[in-house]
């Protein structure tokens, strides 16, 4: 990745409208945008569409990018995840809509796909708890620093590092609360 005067440069040459920094982002960034994307979103052609609008708000939004704050790669991560936490709260919304109306929301059938253990990874990281499971995929796939995960989360890094070991230990099928021992009136363990 590169460096904050590296990003700076990206950003100034992108604002000014250039078509080859413009590529150059999606070639340095949109990868780990569709990562994020596509696990935040229960629908891969939602995924599409997020990364798409992450990207065009990233470019209209271009001065509130600071390279003091961060790279441009966990920004853009940032905004691509807000982007998906939108989308998921408006297909909440239309699903509760639906069910006011009485009708049941469209079923999504997913075509059968040619790599299995990528299909059960996605399955995987979709039975985790949604906050857990961002925070997972910010630290662990896209190798954000928790501080900079807890940025794009807007939480502290201490919650970031806390969602991130639940995540593991649900996927390494693990408890995730402290072992409980059962206590005796005398206080020891039985």
């Amino acid at each position: 990745m590169g460096t904050g005067e590296d990003d700076r440069t990206l950003v100034e040459a992108w604002r000014r409208g250039d078509p080859e920094a413009a590529r150059r982002v999606v070639v340095l960034h949109a990868q780990a945008m569709t990562r994020v994307a596509l696990a935040l979103c229960s629908r891969p052609e939602d995924a599409e569409e997020v990364v798409q609008d992450a990207m065009l708000r990233a470019h209209r939004s271009l001065d509130a990018f600071d390279v003091r704050r961060g790279s441009l790669r966990s920004w853009l991560v940032g905004v691509t995840a807000n982007r998906a936490r939108q989308v998921r709260r408006g297909l909440t919304r239309y699903g509760s809509f639906l069910a006011r109306m009485r009708r049941e929301p469209y079923a999504v059938v997913e075509p059968p796909s040619v790599h299995g253990d990528l299909d059960f990874a996605r399955r995987r990281l979709a039975a985790l708890p949604a906050r857990e499971r961002e925070a997972f995929v910010l630290v662990e796939i896209e190798e954000l620093t928790s501080g900079e995960a807890a940025r794009v989360m807007r939480i502290s890094g201490s919650t970031v590092r806390v969602l991130v070991n639940r995540a593991r230990r649900r996927l390494h099928g693990e408890p995730t609360t402290g072992t409980v021992h059962a206590l005796r009136a005398e206080g020891r363990r039985k």
